[in-house]
C-alpha cells in the first residue's frame, strides 16, 4: 500500500502505557479538587514535540519525492482536531520552503494545497500571502498578467496584524506593479493610498520610497497631471541616496523643471517653481535655468526664439520627444506605445503663450485684439481661445469688445470694494485736513509771537 492511500487508513501507535499511567494521575488530582489541573494533564500538547514530529513528517515525504502523500499529510495534520496553531504553523513555513526546491506541475500542486490549508485561518494569513505572490509570479512568468494580478489583489496585506510593515508595503507595491502592467491606472491609484507616505520618509526604506513614486510618476505621466509627476519627482529629490548622487540629483532635477513649466500657472505650481529657481544645483545647469527663468521673469517670450535656444536640447529627451527619441540619463520611463512627447512639445508652447498672457495683463489695462496677437504670435481666433481658458481658470480676469476689437484686463470693482476705497480715500482726506489745520494754527501762533515781540520793541 503506497503512503497516499495510507492516509485514509491509518495505523496507529499503541499508547496504552502512556494512558494507564496519565488516566489514574488525572482522577487522583480531580479528587484533590484540582478539576483544572487533571484536565490539562490529560489534554496537554508538547507544542516543541508536536512540532518536531510534524515537520518530521513533511520532510520525510519530500526526501521520497512522493509530492502526492506530501500535500495530502500537510491537509490532514493541519485539520487534526485539536491541532496546535502554533504547530501547524510551523508545519507551514517549513512546507514552504519546497516550493522554491520543485517544479512545473509538483510546484503548482503544493502551492495550491498551501493556498487551500491557509484559507480563513487568520494565523496563517502571512504564509497564505507569501505563497499567494508566488503563484502570482509564475501566472506573470507564464504571461497571464490578468490571472497574476487578480492573485495580488485579493490579498488585504494592509490589515494582517502579523505582517511586518516593510513586508506590507513591499506587497502593495507587488500590487501595483501588476496594475501599472495591466494598464489598470485608477485602481492603481486607489491601492496606492494605503501606503503611509510618512513612514516611506524614513531613510532605511528608500528603496521603497522609490519603487512608490517611480509607479506614481508613470500614473501622473498617464493622467497628465505634471504638477503631480513635478512633485514626485522633488520627493526623489530630496532621497539622501539620489540628493549624495551629482548625475541622479541633477537628472531628477531636470525633470523636475520639466514637469513644472508643463504644470498649468496656478499659486502651487509659481511657489514650487520659484523654490526650484534658487536652487543651486539648477544653477549649475544652464539650459533648465535659463528655461525656468524665462516663465519667472515678466517679460515676453516668443515661440521661435524658444524652440531656437532650447529646441535641439528638449527634443532629444524622451519628456519632449518624438516617438522613438533615445532620450538622456535619467528620462522618462515611457515605452513607444505611451510616448506622449509630441503631446507634451505642444503643451509647452501653450504655457508659453499663456505665460505672454499674463504678462501683458500686468502692464496693459487694454489692449487690442490686433497688437495683442501680434505679442503672442498667433492669428485672432487663436488668441481668443487662449485668452478664455485662462479666464474660465481665473488665472488672469478679461473682458473682450469684440466689435470694437478691443480686450480690457481690469477687473471690475464690487460693492465692498468701492466702499472701502471711498472709505480710504475719506480718511486720506480728513488726515490732510487735519494736518493742514495743525499747520495753520502754528503759523497763526508763530506770527502772532512776532507780532507781539514787535511790539515790545
Amino acid at each position: 500500500m503506497s503512503t497516499a492511500e495510507g492516509v485514509a487508513r491509518k495505523q496507529e501507535a499503541d499508547l496504552t502505557p502512556q494512558c494507564d499511567e496519565a488516566i489514574p494521575a488525572a482522577e487522583q488530582l480531580a479528587k484533590d479538587g484540582k478539576v483544572q489541573e487533571a484536565l490539562d494533564k490529560l489534554l496537554a500538547s508538547d507544542l516543541s514535540s508536536t512540532s518536531r514530529l510534524l515537520i518530521a513528517v513533511i520532510s520525510i515525504l519530500f526526501t521520497a519525492r512522493d509530492y502526492a502523500a506530501l500535500s495530502a499529510h500537510l491537509q490532514l495534520l493541519s485539520r487534526k482536531h485539536g491541532q496546535l496553531r502554533q504547530a501547524v504553523q510551523k508545519m507551514v513555513d517549513h512546507a514552504m520552503q519546497f516550493v522554491d526546491q520543485l517544479e512545473g506541475d509538483d510546484k503548482l500542486k503544493l502551492i495550491e494545497t498551501l493556498r487551500e490549508i491557509t484559507e480563513g485561518k487568520i494565523y496563517l494569513e502571512v504564509p497564505r500571502a507569501r505563497v499567494t505572490r508566488t503563484l502570482s509570479q509564475l501566472k506573470e512568468q507564464g504571461g497571464d498578467i490578468n490571472a497574476a494580478s487578480e492573485l495580488m489583489q485579493e490579498l488585504q496585506v494592509e490589515t494582517f496584524g502579523s505582517m511586518e510593515r516593510r513586508e506590507k508595503v513591499d506587497f502593495i507595491l507587488e500590487q501595483m506593479r501588476l496594475l501599472k502592467a495591466q494598464e489598470d491606472w485608477e485602481k492603481m491609484a486607489i491601492v496606492a493610498k494605503r501606503i503611509n507616505l510618512k513612514w516611506l520618509a524614513e531613510k532605511e526604506h528608500e528603496d521603497l520610497k522609490l519603487r512608490y513614486f517611480s509607479l506614481m510618476i508613470l500614473y501622473g505621466l498617464w493622467t497628465d497631471k505634471y504638477l503631480e509627476v513635478a512633485k514626485h519627482y522633488r520627493a526623489v529629490y530630496e532621497t539622501p541616496s539620489i540628493a549624495d548622487n551629482a548625475d541622479a540629483a541633477s537628472a531628477v532635477l531636470r525633470n523636475i523643471v520639466y514637469f513644472l513649466v508643463l504644470a498649468p500657472y496656478d499659486n502651487e505650481q509659481n511657489d514650487l517653481l520659484q523654490r526650484v529657481y534658487k536652487d543651486d544645483r539648477l544653477k549649475e545647469m544652464k539650459e533648465s535655468y535659463d528655461l525656468v527663468k524665462c516663465f519667472i521673469d515678466p517679460e515676453l517670450r516668443r515661440w521661435p526664439n524658444i524652440q531656437e535656444l532650447y529646441g535641439e536640447g528638449l527634443r532629444r529627451t524622451k519628456v519632449f520627444g518624438p516617438v522613438g527619441a533615445q532620450g538622456v540619463q535619467g528620462d522618462v520611463e515611457e515605452d513607444e506605445k505611451h510616448a506622449k512627447g509630441e503631446q507634451r512639445w505642444k503643451v509647452l508652447h501653450d504655457r508659453i503663450v499663456e505665460h505672454n498672457i499674463r504678462v501683458v495683463a500686468g502692464y496693459y489695462t487694454r489692449i487690442t485684439l490686433a497688437r495683442l496677437s501680434e505679442f503672442l504670435s498667433l492669428p485672432v481666433a487663436e488668441t481668443e481661445q487662449f485668452l478664455a481658458r485662462l479666464v474660465v481658470s481665473k488665472t488672469v480676469f478679461a473682458k473682450i469688445d469684440r466689435p470694437a476689437g478691443l480686450v480690457s484686463f481690469v477687473k471690475p470693482k464690487t460693492g465692498d470694494e468701492v466702499l472701502n476705497e471711498w472709505s480710504s480715500d475719506v480718511h486720506k482726506l480728513m488726515g490732510l485736513i487735519e494736518k493742514s489745520c495743525h499747520l495753520i494754527a502754528k503759523e497763526h501762533a508763530v506770527h502772532a509771537a512776532l507780532k507781539a515781540k514787535q511790539a515790545k520793541a
